[in-house]
């Protein structure tokens, strides 16, 4: 069996769950005092060397999990080899942000090429969709189709959050079948994420499907103040990103480095940017700047009393996608 493990990937929630997993399953084995962790921006490789030369207490093995990739050199990485005791285990977990070019230090990939290298990538749609059964299994619940896919267009794709809406949930249906009724009841929004879906349906032509969703979300009690600060900060990034596309640049990686948006950003909003002419994207962009001045310096009254006006303001915006 070896005796090192290496666990990376853009997938934070499921590297955290890896981990958990990991550490209960060792907990209940061999014992809190058998296990150490170690933050590796606040550690070195010496004392790691230190405490995987030691043998387990009262026990078969010793587990030892590094989080994050310890800067070290090659000797001192291969020397993990030759002193790590016979009953001690190594694992390391290492996050990738897929929004950098992010690579393994020197000393890392000598690590990578003595361990188990499991990684743990980003869930595609059908991936997170199964994956939202199972947790609903665990909360002794079921979710329809169509609750899921609204679901995710409310709250995002996070499954940390998702998580907690579906327990959520699960509670409020009891422990009947979630549907699209309950998600509209009780689902909380994501925010940035709901500006996202409402650009992509504007950007696919969808414009009264996406005026609709609008105001769907202010008649659920989103504040349209707080919507229209988010909405211009969007288009301020989709003209940064429609930019990167018109030079070629189309993967969100490359397009989040180049723009210099977050990767979540450059990923929901590639679909309008590709979609906009530069005729259509500067009068859109024109009349955002015109209105949002005229919020700020009062031509346009847009109060938590009275909100009229920037509702009428959001809809002559997003109406503005209809000539594209």
């Amino acid at each position: 069996m070896s005796q090192f493990f290496l666990f990376s990937g853009p997938n934070q929630f499921a590297l955290r769950e890896e981990k958990m997993r990991w550490i209960a399953n060792f907990r209940e084995k061999h014992g809190e005092e058998n296990l150490l962790r170690f933050d590796a921006k606040k550690t070195t490789i010496r004392s790691i060397l230190d405490e995987i030369a030691v043998a387990p207490f009262i026990a078969e093995n010793r587990l030892v999990i590094v989080d994050g990739a310890i800067k070290c050199s090659k000797d001192e990485a291969k020397s993990i080899i030759a002193q790590i005791h016979p009953q001690v285990v190594l694992l390391f977990i290492v996050f990738i942000d897929p929004s950098k070019k992010s690579k393994f230090p020197a000393g890392m990939k000598e690590i990578e090429k003595i361990s188990q290298h499991k990684i743990f990538g980003l869930v595609n749609r059908n991936q997170l969709l199964m994956w939202m059964d199972s947790v609903c299994k665990e909360f002794d619940s079921s979710i329809t189709p169509e609750a899921k896919n609204l679901l995710i267009e409310i709250s995002g794709d996070d499954q940390d959050m998702l998580t907690q809406e579906l327990n959520k949930l699960s509670l409020y249906s009891c422990n009947k079948p979630i549907t699209s009724q309950h998600v509209l009841d009780l689902a909380v929004t994501a925010g940035e994420r709901e500006v996202w879906h409402l650009l992509d349906l504007l950007g696919s032509g969808k414009v009264e499907e996406g005026i609709m969703f609008a105001e769907s979300l202010i008649a659920r009690g989103d504040d349209p103040a707080g919507m229209w600060g988010i909405f211009v900060w969007s288009i301020t990034r989709l003209t940064l990103i429609w930019t990167a596309v018109q030079d070629g640049i189309v993967h969100p990686a490359a397009v989040c480095r180049e723009a210099g948006v977050p990767f979540p950003t450059a990923r929901a909003l590639l679909p309008c940017a590709r979609s906009l002419s530069q005729e259509s994207l500067t009068r859109i962009v024109d009349l955002v700047a015109r209105m949002d001045k005229d919020l700020k310096t009062g031509s346009f009254r847009g109060t938590a009393d009275n909100s009229d006006e920037q509702k009428a303001v959001i809809d002559r915006c997003l109406m503005a996608f209809s000539d594209n």
